[in-house]
């Protein structure tokens, strides 16, 4: 009872800590600023017009006009916004927001900076910018939106019918434990990733720094759908404990990825809590262990199949529904880089791009070994020794005919 109690007191002291975090990053970020737009990320479509606001944080000892610069390079003339008009603010008034009108010229995307005469000592950053994403159509954009909470849901709902099918079997004969528990360390890892890029202020700031003018890549339901995949797999392990699984278990190789994994995660985790290493870079590592176990995690599944000479035990709705999700996610990508004119967005992100590709690419092996290959199995009890029904009638006639005899 006292350790239930310690671990939801752990957990909800974690909770409280993330969201003291957060707003901590927040008020930060505003201290760091010498100009505030609000809201500081717009979408506009091309020929549509928006608005935002620009503010100056600090009183000054006399009028400061703010002319406007456009893009990294920070140039005078843009061709994807109408030009902005230079605003002034009033010395020793009380913070004032000024309109800014923004409309769409053509697509893609635009940093726009300040310049402030006089020049207001050295604490403007690069954090004083506006980022505007016009878009090509706002019908194709709320499309996208809605394409990508598809996919969403289809991935978050693909973990279940292997639940429903261990129950209906009582069984997980067929499912392979190393599958598990790579996946269990992926998502852990995957977990951890989003946690601190979302709400922890170190990795924040280090973030900010190495990328001035970039987004924290890491959205809530990022989050939630990292937390879901651990919880719902170690419930898929929890059911290996109790139903029928022959004699499966972790394979060797398997467990020597996981403990060279696990040390290294432990190891860095280690040398950063001391300040010898930078927490930017151990969050990038456990990104990193999960790009490796997504790229690996399905082969000893597949194998499995080969050698059993079938599918049985191991969910074919997990995966259409994951390649449902993969060809919806692809779909939104090449979508997005035409609606913002934006393909470095697929090919600039090889990684995920590639991602993609090859969570499709295993799928698909899954389907043929699924629908062409082993689709007239039938299992032994034991799940290993496999027969096709076509030969075990051919056997049954040949003994027959030797009775006979």
């Amino acid at each position: 009872m006292q350790s239930f109690h310690f671990k939801h007191t752990f957990l909800l002291s974690f909770f409280f800590i993330c969201i003291f975090q957060h707003s901590d990053s927040e008020r930060l970020t505003a201290n760091n600023h010498v100009f505030l737009f609000d809201p500081p990320t717009l979408t506009v479509a091309v020929g549509d017009s928006t608005t935002t606001t620009i503010q100056l944080v600090t009183e000054q000892d006399e009028s400061t006009n703010v002319s406007f610069v456009y893009g990294i390079d920070r140039s005078s003339s843009t061709d994807y916004i109408k030009p902005l008009k230079s605003v002034n603010f009033r010395r020793h008034s009380t913070p004032m927001q000024i309109v800014l009108q923004i409309t769409g010229l053509r697509p893609g995307h635009l940093l726009v900076g300040c310049n402030a005469t006089p020049i207001i000592n050295n604490n403007l950053t690069e954090r004083d910018f506006l980022r505007i994403d016009i878009a090509r159509s706002k019908k194709l954009n709320h499309f996208i939106n809605v394409v990508g909470w598809l996919y969403f849901a289809a991935w978050s709902c693909s973990f279940y019918p292997q639940i429903v099918l261990n129950i209906r079997r009582q069984s997980v004969v067929g499912l392979h434990f190393d599958f598990l528990a790579l996946n269990l360390l992926g998502f852990f890892c995957y977990s951890v990733y989003n946690i601190a890029m979302y709400s922890w202020i170190d990795v924040q700031d280090s973030y900010r720094k190495s990328h001035p003018h970039g987004v924290i890549p890491v959205l809530i339901n990022d989050v939630v759908f990292g937390l879901h995949g651990f919880i719902v797999t170690l419930i898929t392990i929890f059911q290996c404990l109790f139903y029928e699984r022959s004699t499966q278990r972790v394979s060797y190789i398997t467990s020597i990825l996981l403990f060279l994994s696990i040390l290294f995660l432990t190891i860095t985790t280690i040398i950063t809590s001391v300040g010898r290493m930078d927490l930017l870079l151990l969050i990038y590592f456990y990104s990193y262990v999960k790009l490796i176990v997504s790229c690996i995690k399905y082969i000893p599944q597949i194998v499995l199949n080969y050698r059993r000479k079938s599918t049985e035990g191991w969910s074919i709705g997990n995966i259409l529904l994951d390649f449902l999700g993969g060809i919806l996610s692809l779909i939104q990508m090449f979508l997005l880089a035409i609606n913002y004119n934006d393909w470095s967005s697929i090919f600039g992100s090889i990684t995920k791009f590639g991602l993609g590709i090859i969570s499709i690419g295993f799928d698909l092996i899954f389907i043929v070994q699924h629908y062409i290959l082993y689709r007239n199995s039938k299992q032994h009890e034991d799940g290993y020794q496999v027969l096709d029904n076509n030969n075990e009638q051919q056997q049954q006639t040949t003994t027959t005919t030797s009775v006979n005899a």
